[in-house]
C-alpha cells in the first residue's frame, strides 16, 4: 500500500482493535495521545513509515503488548515506561533517530525474544548483569551505535541466544570466556570494534554456523582442530586482526560456505586440503605473509566464486592447461606476489568471471587471445608483469582485438608490460565504451595516438605515459567529456596543444611533460574550470598566455624546463590555492612582481635558472612568515650570497623553497 498523511486521532474510538499494521506506507508526523486508548493491542507494526518524535510514555499502559515494530522511521526516545509491557516479546526500533543510553527497564522484560535496536545513535555502555532477567531473548541485535565499554560477562545467562550482533561499536576489551556456556548461539557479529586479547574464546561455542569479529584487534592463532570443534560452521569473517601461525591442515574438515581470514599475520603454505571444501564460495586470503605456491587443487572448486589472495608472498605458476575448471569463478584476485609462469589459460572458461587482478607479479609470455570469452569482464588488471603480445605482426594484438567482445569492462590496466609494439587503432578503438580508467603506461609503444581515442566517451582516467609515442594529440580528444585525469607524461609528442583539449570540463589533472610540445601555451586553457593540477615541463613551449593565471581554483603549477620568456605576469596573484609554482629553467625576464606575497597557500616555489633582475620583494617577507616546517628561516641564495629572511617569535607551518641562481641577477 502506499497511504500517506497523519494517524488520525480518531483511531483512539477502535477500542477493540488488537492488531495493527501499518506498515511499508508514508505516515509521517507524532504519534496521537488517543492512541493510547487502544489498550487492548497486542501488535504495533508501523514499519517503514515516516513518524518522528519520541516515543511516548503512555506506551507502557499497553500491557497486552507483545510485538512492537517500529523500525525504519525517526523515532528519538524509548521511553522508560516500555519496561511496563510485561508481555513484551518482540521489540524492534532499527534505523531511527533514538539517541539514548538504553533504559535499564528494557533488560527486565522477561519475556522478551527479539531486540533489535540497530542503526541509531544509542550510546552508553550495556550492564554487565545485562542477561540476568531476559534468559528468553534468542535474537539480540545492537548495530552499528556508539555503545562502548566491555561486553557483559553474564552473557552465558542468555541461554536461548542464537543471533547476538555487537557490530560497529566502540566495545573494548576481549571476548569474555563465558561465551562459550551459549550452546544455541548460531551466529555471532561483533566487526567493527576495538576488542582485544585472545580469539580462542569464541571458538569454544559449537553450534555456531557464522562468526563475524572482523575489524578488531584480536590475536593468536586458529585452532589446528578448529573443525572438529566447530562442526556447524559455515561463515568465518577474522580479517583485520592480529592472527599470527599458519593455517590448520584440518581446515578441509570445515563446511565452509565462506572464509575470510584477510589482513592478519599468518604465515607458511595454504594446505592443499583447502581445495577439497566442496561447498566454498567466497576465500580470502589477502594482506597476509603467505608464501609458496598456490595449491592447483584450489582451481578446480566447482563453486567458488570469489578468490582473493592478493598481497602474499606467493610463488610459482598456476595451472596453464584448461583440466581446472571453476565454473562460476566471478572475481579473481592475485596481485602483488611472486608469481610467475604464463597467463592462466583456465580463466578463459570461468565465463562469469567480471574481475581479474594479477598485477605486480611477474607473469610472462603471451596474452591469450581468448579473453574475449569472458563478456561479464568488468575489471582487468595485468600491469607491472612481462607480459609481450602474440602476433608477430607489430601492429595488431590479438588479444586486444578480442577485448572488444568484454563490452562491460571499465577498468584495464596492462601498464608496466613490455609490449613493444604501436598500438593497433582498429582494436584500440574497438575497446568497450563503457572504458572508464585505461592505462597503457610504461608498455614501450610506439606510433602516434590513434584518432580512435574519441571513442572512448566515458573514460575518466587515461593513461599512456613513459612510452614513445610521436604525433600530435588528435582532435577527436574533445570528445572524452568526463575526462579528468589525462597523462602522456614522457614521449616524443610534438606540435601545439589542440584547442580541442580545452573543450574538456571536467579536466582534473593535465600532464604532458617531457615531450617535445612547443608554440604558446594557449589562451584557450582558461576554459578548463575544473583543473587542479597542471605539468607542462620539458617542452619547448616559448609563451604562456596570462589567461592561464585565471584559473583561480588550480594547486599546481609545472612550466619548467621550457623556453617560456617576457616578464612574470602580475596576474599570478590570482591564483590564492595555490600550493606548489615551478618556472625554473626558463627565459624569463624582470622583476619579480611585489604582488606573489598574496599566494598565501603556497608551499613550494622554484624560479630559478631564468633572467630575472632587480630586488627580491620585500614583500616577500610577508610569504615567508606563513611557510616552514620546524624552522625559522628561509634562505635565498643570490648570486651565491645569502640572503636571510627571518620572522622572529614564530614557528612556521610550511616551507618555502625559493631558490634564484647566478643566472638570476638580484641586487642583494
Amino acid at each position: 500500500m502506499s497511504l500517506n498523511g497523519t494517524l488520525s486521532p480518531d483511531i483512539g474510538n477502535l477500542s477493540f482493535l488488537t492488531s495493527i499494521d501499518l506498515s511499508v506506507n508514508n505516515f509521517y508526523g507524532y504519534l496521537p495521545q488517543e492512541f493510547s486508548q487502544l489498550r487492548r493491542l497486542k501488535i504495533i507494526n508501523f514499519t517503514e513509515n515516516s513518524f518522528s518524535g519520541v516515543i511516548p510514555s503512555w506506551i507502557g499502559n499497553f500491557s497486552k503488548l507483545e510485538q512492537l515494530f517500529m523500525s525504519y522511521n525517526s523515532f528519538t526516545n524509548l521511553p522508560k515506561e516500555i519496561g511496563n509491557c510485561r508481555k513484551l516479546k518482540i521489540l524492534r526500533l532499527r534505523h531511527n533517530q533514538l539517541s539514548i543510553a538504553i533504559p535499564s527497564t528494557v533488560f527486565h522484560l522477561s519475556s522478551l525474544e527479539y531486540l533489535d535496536l540497530g542503526y541509531n545513535h544509542i550510546y552508553g555502555s550495556l550492564p554487565d548483569d545485562m542477561c540476568k532477567n531476559i534468559s528468553n531473548i534468542q535474537f539480540l541485535y545492537l548495530t552499528s551505535n556508539k555503545l562502548e565499554g566491555r561486553l557483559p560477562s553474564s552473557t552465558w545467562e542468555c541461554t536461548n541466544l542464537q543471533e547476538i550482533s555487537f557490530a560497529e561499536n566502540k566495545f573494548v576489551g576481549g571476548i569474555p570466556t563465558s561465551f562459550g556456556s551459549l550452546t544455541k548461539l548460531k551466529r555471532i557479529y561483533a566487526y567493527n570494534n576495538t576488542l582485544t586479547g585472545l580469539i580462542s574464546p569464541i571458538f569454544n561455542i559449537s553450534s555456531l554456523e557464522l562468526i563475524s569479529i572482523e575489524g578488531n584487534n584480536l590475536s593468536g592463532k586458529l585452532p589446528v582442530n578448529i573443525c572438529d570443534k566447530l562442526r556447524m560452521l559455515r561463515n568465518l569473517y577474522i580479517k583485520e586482526n592480529g592472527l599470527i601461525g599458519s593455517i590448520p591442515r584440518d581446515i578441509w574438515n570445515c563446511s565452509f560456505v565462506e572464509l575470510d581470514l584477510s589482513s592478519n599475520y599468518l604465515t607458511g603454505r595454504v594446505p592443499r586440503e583447502i581445495g577439497n571444501i566442496d561447498d566454498l564460495m567466497y576465500l580470502n586470503l589477502g594482506f597476509n605473509s603467505l608464501s609458496g605456491e598456490i595449491p592447483h587443487d584450489i582451481f578446480n572448486s566447482t563453486k567458488l566464486q570469489i578468490l582473493a589472495m592478493n598481497d602474499n608472498t606467493f610463488s610459482g605458476s598456476l595451472p596453464s592447461g584448461f583440466d581446472f575448471w571453476l565454473p562460476n569463478l566471478q572475481q579473481l584476485v592475485l596481485w602483488n606476489n611472486t608469481l610467475s609462469g604464463g597467463f592462466p589459460s583456465f580463466i578463459s572458461n570461468s565465463s562469469d568471471l567480471n574481475k581479474l587482478d594479477l598485477q605486480y607479479n611477474y607473469f610472462s609470455g603471451f596474452i591469450p587471445n581468448t579473453l574475449g570469452n569472458l563478456r561479464l569482464l568488468e575489471f582487468l588488471g595485468l600491469s607491472y608483469n612481462n607480459f609481450t603480445t602474440q602476433s608477430g605482426s607489430i601492429d595488431q594484438w590479438e588479444f586486444l582485438t578480442s577485448l572488444a567482445n568484454c563490452k562491460r569492462l571499465s577498468i584495464f590496466d596492462i601498464s608496466s608490460n613490455p609490449l613493444n609494439g604501436i598500438l593497433p587503432a582498429v582494436a584500440f578503438g574497438n575497446l568497450s565504451t563503457s572504458l572508464e580508467q585505461l592505462y597503457f603506461d610504461g608498455c614501450q609503444l610506439r606510433g602516434m595516438i590513434p584518432i580512435e581515442i574519441g571513442n572512448f566517451i566515458n573514460i575518466i582516467s587515461f593513461d599512456l605515459s613513459r612510452n614513445e609515442l610521436i604525433g600530435s594529440l588528435p582532435i577527436t580528444i574533445e570528445r572524452l567529456q568526463r575526462l579528468q585525469s589525462l597523462d602522456l607524461f614522457d614521449n616524443k609528442l610534438h606540435g601545439s596543444i589542440p584547442h580541442a583539449l580545452c573543450n574538456l570540463q571536467n579536466l582534473f589533472d593535465l600532464d604532458l611533460s617531457k615531450n617535445e610540445l612547443s608554440g604558446p601555451i594557449p589562451s584557450c586553457i582558461v576554459n578548463l574550470t575544473s583543473l587542479r593540477y597542471l605539468s607542462l615541463a620539458s617542452n619547448k613551449f616559448s609563451t604562456v598566455s596570462s589567461s592561464l593565471w585565471k584559473l583561480k581554483d588550480i594547486l599546481s603549477v609545472n612550466l619548467s624546463l621550457n623556453a617560456l620568456n617576457g616578464p612574470l605576469q602580475g596576474t599570478i596573484q590570482n591564483l590564492r590555492t595555490l600550493t606548489s609554482l615551478d618556472l625554473s629553467s626558463n627565459q624569463f625576464s624582470g622583476d619579480i612582481p611585489t604582488t606573489l606575497d598574496n599566494l598565501q597557500t603556497l608551499q613550494s616555489l622554484s624560479l630559478s635558472n631564468n633572467k630575472l633582475q632587480g630586488v627580491i620583494p620585500e614583500s616577500l617577507g610577508n610569504l615567508l612568515s606563513s611557510f616552514s616546517n620546524d624552522l625559522d628561516s628561509t634562505t635565498c641564495s643570490c648570486n651565491h650570497e645569502k640572503k636571510l629572511f627571518r620572522k622572529e617569535n614564530r614557528l612556521f607551518q610550511w616551507w618555502l623553497y625559493f631558490i634564484a641562481r647566478m643566472e638570476n641577477s638580484f641586487i642583494p
